[in-house]
């Protein structure tokens, strides 16, 4: 099968059982409206200091980073926003990648998570309490006027007006009440029946979701897992495309997806 054949048979709103590089070989250019996802960081990471240890994450063990960044650009439409979740340790390379790649990179989203990690040195470091985001554009698009977060202070004008006002404007950490968790916390992620070790909190993907697309726009996560994104986009009437190659976590997102009702196609 040639590569346009291929093309050809990307179907939105499904997730394929494959490599990611797989998946981003078969896009066409400028193809995808908004990247969000979650790569490995290639730290090996494994769940620690709790009852239930979760396998190895396949494919942790490191990624060309710059080669997927450069995918990522091409197959992403003109003027367009990218989020790509990154860790501390790991941001200087991916930020180099990314800029190399041709991307402007806006700045560094820091998100509570729903617990304190527990993984490193107990003792002498601190615990960890956020995921970060590296934030970027294709080219230069503006946030979309959303209903996510109300204005706390109005001017005499706005309580005039005597309506709800809106945050045009969030800022980079999200923390507290006002904003949603990054991860769920090891309870819910149970008593939602989902085992794997770094579970996005749909809320939170479809906050960036609305603040960076359309309805109906393209959402891209070559690195699935559990379908968080898949999930969030289908929320808030989105399509999505993606890729998981652990087979157990695909079964894992196409029972989630299903759960939630509608067509999805597979």
């Amino acid at each position: 099968m040639s590569k346009d054949e291929e093309c050809r048979e990307l179907k939105p709103n499904t997730i394929y059982l494959m490599d990611y590089r797989r998946l981003l070989q078969r896009i066409p250019d400028n193809f995808v409206d908004l990247i969000l996802t979650d790569p490995p960081y290639g730290i090996n990471y494994r769940n620690g200091y709790t009852k239930h240890k979760y396998q190895l994450l396949r494919g942790d063990d490191g990624i060309d980073y710059l080669d997927f960044a450069q995918q990522s650009y091409r197959v992403l439409k003109q003027n367009s926003h990218a989020y790509f979740f990154t860790r501390f340790d790991r941001y200087p390379y991916h930020f180099q990648c990314l800029t190399q790649a041709g991307f402007i990179v806006k700045n560094c989203l820091v998100i509570e998570k729903g617990s304190v990690g527990g993984i490193g040195d107990l003792y002498g470091s601190f615990a960890n309490n956020s995921e970060w985001v590296i934030f970027c554009h294709k080219g230069r698009r503006l946030f979309n006027k959303t209903q996510l977060l109300q204005k706390g202070r109005l001017t005499k004008e706005e309580r005039d007006l005597n309506r709800v006002i809106y945050k045009t404007r969030l800022n980079n950490c999200w923390f507290g009440s006002d904003y949603p968790k990054a991860a769920w916390n090891p309870s819910t992620r149970d008593k939602e029946g989902i085992k794997h070790p770094t579970v996005k909190n749909p809320e939170c993907l479809e906050w960036l979701i609305q603040l960076s697309s359309n309805p109906g726009d393209l959402i891209l996560d070559p690195f699935m897992g559990s379908g968080s994104v898949a999930l969030a986009a289908k929320r808030i009437r989105r399509l999505f495309l993606g890729s998981e190659i652990d087979k157990n976590y695909y079964q894992m997102s196409i029972k989630r997806l299903s759960n939630i009702g509608g067509e999805i196609i597979y």
